[in-house]
């Protein structure tokens, strides 16, 4: 069996145009992954959850709800795989929000 990999990556630097216009849109990728999600069969869905890229960090894109929404998402398409997953912390430099991000994300995806 050859595992399948999905990687929505939420940079910016992965959203340019041939032009080098970037076309980033924070929620165009919320909804990808929530479409990706709705549709998957797994195993196992594992999350390197970049904190940096919120809102109040250096990468200026995510707000807290998203974590939760991505949380959210994960967890479903775990649990309706009978499958699990889990999430490793990467960046978050911004202590004044960090813990309130990574909450979000812990309480979406324990269903809260």
């Amino acid at each position: 069996m050859n595992p399948t990999i999905l990687k929505i990556n939420f940079s910016p630097k992965a959203s340019l145009s041939n032009t080098g216009t970037t076309l980033f849109n924070p929620r165009s990728k919320i909804l990808r992954l929530r479409a990706e999600m709705q549709q998957c069969q797994v195993d196992l869905i594992g999350i390197s959850a970049g904190f940096d890229y919120h809102e109040a960090d250096w990468g200026g894109l995510l707000k807290t709800e998203d974590y939760h929404e991505i949380g959210r998402q994960v967890r479903a398409a775990a649990q309706r795989s009978k499958g699990g997953c889990f999430a490793i912390l990467e960046g978050g430099y911004n202590h004044e929000v960090l813990g309130t991000n990574v909450m979000a994300l812990i309480n979406g995806l324990s269903g809260q």
